[in-house]
């Protein structure tokens, strides 16, 4: 490849919205009953500032840094009855904290200043017992 389509191909990738990196469950085939996972699965995105919680095709919920613009979007579709915890941090600043405040998508600013490297982390409720996600690498690194 020359240098122009490496560059490219890198870029396009970096351009990838962070949902397509939550894995999807296999589909039924007709007469079958969708697939359940039996525990909730919570994993960071290594490529940009995300991290998500998974348990079955309709239950996830997912944090998502933006530098453009220092947004954290929040995306709260676990069907608990909770609102979503997302914590983001910037590096050598302490831990801030959001809620999905019942919203199935929720943008928030991040007031950390476009310059700052991020990791956010997820959790599917603010109760002793969710389930969290490990946090994501600083982005920028």
């Amino acid at each position: 490849m020359t240098g122009k389509r490496v560059a490219s191909a890198c870029a396009g990738a970096l351009l990838v919205p962070a949902l397509l990196a939550v894995p999807a469950a296999a589909d039924p085939q007709p007469g079958e009953a969708a697939p359940r996972l039996k525990k909730t699965r919570c994993e960071a995105v290594m490529v940009e500032p995300a991290a998500f919680c998974r348990s079955s095709k309709s239950r996830w919920t997912q944090v998502t840094y933006y530098d453009k613009g220092d947004k954290i979007k929040i995306t709260d579709r676990y069907d608990n009855n909770r609102w979503t915890k997302a914590i983001v941090q910037a590096e050598g600043h302490p831990k801030r904290y959001f809620s999905s405040k019942g919203k199935v998508t929720r943008t928030v600013r991040g007031d950390f200043g476009e310059s700052w490297s991020v990791r956010v982390k997820v959790c599917t409720s603010w109760t002793k017992k969710a389930k969290c996600s490990p946090w994501s690498r600083y982005y920028p690194a």
